[in-house]
């Protein structure tokens, strides 16, 4: 009985399951929104009925992107994840945090908002607009309207400080002018400052100087925005999760890598597989009410080890004379 407390992850309790509870509440509101305006998923494509799985491809879709990848990313367990990794990076109360995130990754950006307000952090959320394979992607419901909609239901309360159009270039270059103008009147009808440049190193210096003007404590990266990463193959070498500036020797020409430079850490949200198995969250599974986080190896080992001990000392039936060999 020993090892199954040391394997088996503990329900979630208090503030953790209140956080739980919310981002699950705002994905089923998220979700009844969708279906008031006859745009909701087949189920099968969100069996969860979170509302923050997009469609394969539409004229504000990037690149492609895998499905299961997005499912695993609206993953309520992923908001407790932050929460934990937020305290862990020393964040108190009024600190400011930072959020950059592609639309690919919609799941990703409500956990670490709901995280963060949580808290009461002070937040800035730059997103970049276009998104790829199944994120948020509806020309009816693009990342801006995401979040205004789960504003308006009262599950989030911040408003981006500003925002760039993604894609190629952070300028969308590579979407149809009817995609552009999609996201350009998304930007307008929420009053999000656009930040754009005729160039990508442009961009980059815009959005760097936005956030130094903030001066977080802490920058979470979701997705694979171009300004984020930056165009040096070395960020790819990143691991996802926490990065901390000591650790990363070469993280590339992008914002990540300028904010690793300046003593930021910065929580990496991209490689969903890896990161799923880093953090102990299924991928691709059914969400559980349950306390984020994977068993060490060798805390697995010494479980293993303790009920192996347990069976050996703890006999249910003797041997008597004359069975041997029957």
């Amino acid at each position: 009985m020993f090892s199954v407390f040391l394997v088996c992850r503990p329900p979630l309790r208090g503030a953790e399951a209140e956080l739980w509870d919310k981002a699950r509440a705002a994905q089923s509101w998220l979700w009844a929104e969708r279906e008031r305006m006859n745009i909701a998923s087949d189920q099968k494509i969100d069996p969860w009925r979170t509302g923050l799985i997009g469609l394969e491809w539409s004229t504000i879709t990037t690149t492609m992107g895998k499905l299961e990848a997005k499912r695993t990313a609206t993953d309520p367990g992923w908001a407790v994840l932050l929460l934990k990794w937020y305290r862990s990076l020393g964040l108190l109360e009024g600190d400011r945090l930072a959020i950059l995130a592609s639309g690919s990754f919609p799941g990703f950006l409500l956990s670490a908002i709901l995280a963060a307000e949580k808290m009461d952090l002070e937040l800035l959320v730059i997103p970049s607009l276009g998104a790829s394979s199944w994120g948020a992607n509806l020309p009816d419901l693009p990342l801006t309207a995401i979040i205004e909609t789960l504003r308006r239901g009262g599950f989030i309360r911040v408003v981006p400080g500003a925002a760039t159009l993604g894609g190629a270039g952070e300028r969308a270059t590579d979407l149809s002018p009817e995609g552009r103008a999609i996201l350009m009147e998304s930007l307008k009808s929420s009053g999000i400052p656009l930040i754009y440049a005729d160039t990508l190193e442009g961009i980059m210096a815009q959005k760097w100087e936005t956030l130094a003007a903030f001066s977080p404590k802490v920058i979470v990266q979701i997705g694979g925005s171009q300004a984020n990463l930056g165009t040096d193959d070395a960020v790819l070498k990143l691991d996802p999760g926490i990065i901390l500036p000591e650790e990363a020797t070469e993280a590339g020409n992008g914002i990540i890598a300028r904010a690793l430079e300046s003593g930021i850490p910065v929580i990496h949200m991209l490689d969903v597989r890896a990161l799923s198995r880093e953090a102990g969250i299924p991928y691709d599974g059914k969400p559980k009410r349950k306390t984020p986080g994977r068993t060490p190896g060798i805390l697995a080992i010494f479980a293993l080890a303790a009920w192996g001990l347990f069976l050996l000392c703890f006999r249910r039936w003797t041997l008597e004379k004359g069975d041997a060999g029957k």
